[in-house]
């Protein structure tokens, strides 16, 4: 279950911008815990338990959302921060408290889907998202958190996981890669699929993952080097 929280006082717009959260993530099959607070003081003195999303206005009486953001920041690194707002000039503030996007106001709900559907992503290489995939007559579920990579061998593909072990599947590269791309997943080469989140250096003819060296196609180096700098925040 995911936890978040919509930070806003005006009471019509934090209905309406919840209506939409609710919608957006059940169709997406996410079962959320909505927590509505009136004000940046209000989340202050109030904050949840190890929240996912933070949705905030920025424009608040008491303590606006900047103000707010910087607070929590100073406790907690990892939640997810989304500013609702029509103080477009606050952008580079935002940015400086990490937040990951900016809905404008008046929202439209094309332009919440739009943001909701990076933080779904997002939130899915943190902690990973289950997949089915096929071993001979069975089908097992998997999380892709713990698949390391994946490589070819003749027309099957080799899934290698956190824990050591490696199951054979019967599924092309190419489809595995158009499933786990948007999880945070990159195709370094013809034969190799990696985990950006299990990368430790990417090299000039090769990269290593999780302490394996693997082959980084030339043709597809400088694609990688960028997936890599966007999934970690430009520190490739």
């Amino acid at each position: 279950m995911l936890t978040i929280a919509l930070v806003e006082d005006d009471a019509a717009q934090s209905a309406a911008l919840g209506q939409v959260v609710e919608q957006f993530f059940a169709q997406n099959g996410e079962e959320i815990r909505l927590l509505k607070y009136a004000d940046g003081a209000d989340i202050l003195a109030n904050y949840p338990q190890s929240p996912d999303l933070i949705l905030m206005d920025i424009d608040m009486p008491k303590v606006n959302g900047l103000d707010a953001a910087r607070r929590i920041r100073a406790f907690d690194s990892r939640v997810l921060l989304v500013f609702v707002t029509n103080m477009v000039q606050c952008a580079l503030a935002g940015y400086a408290v990490e937040a990951m996007d900016f809905i404008i106001k008046p929202v439209s709900e094309s332009s919440c889907r739009l943001s909701f559907s990076r933080v779904l992503r997002r939130l899915w290489q943190k902690r990973g998202h289950s997949i089915l995939v096929r071993s001979g007559k069975n089908t097992f579920s998997i999380n892709t958190r713990e698949l390391l990579y994946a490589e070819t061998q003749g027309h099957s593909l080799l899934l290698h996981m956190r824990d050591g072990s490696a199951m054979t599947i019967t599924e092309s590269i190419q489809s595995l890669a158009q499933r786990t791309e948007p999880l945070g997943f990159f195709r370094c080469h013809t034969s190799f699929l990696v985990n950006l989140a299990a990368v430790d250096t990417i090299r000039r003819t090769d990269t290593v993952v999780a302490g394996t060296v693997l082959p980084v196609s030339k043709y597809r180096r400088e694609d990688f080097m960028r997936a890599m700098a966007a999934f970690a925040g430009g520190a490739f």
